[in-house]
């Protein structure tokens, strides 16, 4: 699986082109590290600290990432792929863009075929992005993950392989001072 996801990250890039994208390559550095079908947490878009460790989540929100698996009973580098719904940095100006629409529909068709290598005995969708990317899913059924309710573990069929799908908050509001969202999360990892 290791070898031929890292063929598979350094790949895509041959499959989608945008303007205002930078291109660099970020993936989960303990990819050598991995148990076989790891936990997938799936976030927005590497930012400006992602592109520049080449590692996803290595930001505020990283820190607020690593804080919630600390509660969790995994291990970062052995139980859990980290990846994200548009793979590369979306930008305005000098500054980090939610990715648009259709940056997250061709996301979306890689987000399927890192799922098909990983087969994730868990995915975890952290924000709104995640979880629009991954209804964009070419699946019949991939719709109704926005039907899921926050903070809830839910079956999902792929047709190919059967597995649980989470669906929660991104970290970042966490570093706003959201007790809410931050209470809401700290329990949620506290369970899976």
């Amino acid at each position: 699986m290791i070898s031929k996801l890292k063929d598979f990250y350094l790949s895509r890039r041959d499959f989608i082109s945008f303007d205002n994208v930078d291109y660099t390559d970020v993936f989960d550095p303990y990819l050598d590290e991995k148990e076989a079908n790891p936990i997938m947490i799936i976030g927005e878009a590497p930012g400006a600290n992602e592109v520049k460790e080449k590692q996803p989540f290595v930001g505020m929100a990283g820190k607020n990432l690593d804080y919630l698996i600390g509660l969790s009973k995994y291990d970062r580098k052995k139980d859990i792929l980290i990846t994200n719904a548009f793979p590369f940095r979306t930008y305005a100006g000098n500054k980090n863009r939610t990715p648009k629409a259709g940056e997250l529909k061709e996301g979306a068709k890689l987000l399927l075929e890192e799922i098909k290598i990983v087969k994730p005995k868990l995915i975890l969708l952290l924000g709104n992005s995640a979880i629009k990317a991954f209804s964009y899913l070419p699946l019949e059924n991939a719709k109704e993950v926005k039907n899921f309710k926050r903070n809830s573990i839910n079956e999902f069929n792929f047709g190919f392989y059967k597995t649980k799908i989470g669906v929660t908050f991104h970290p970042s509001p966490i570093s706003f001072n959201r007790k809410d969202i931050r209470t809401s999360l700290e329990k949620f990892f506290k369970e899976i």
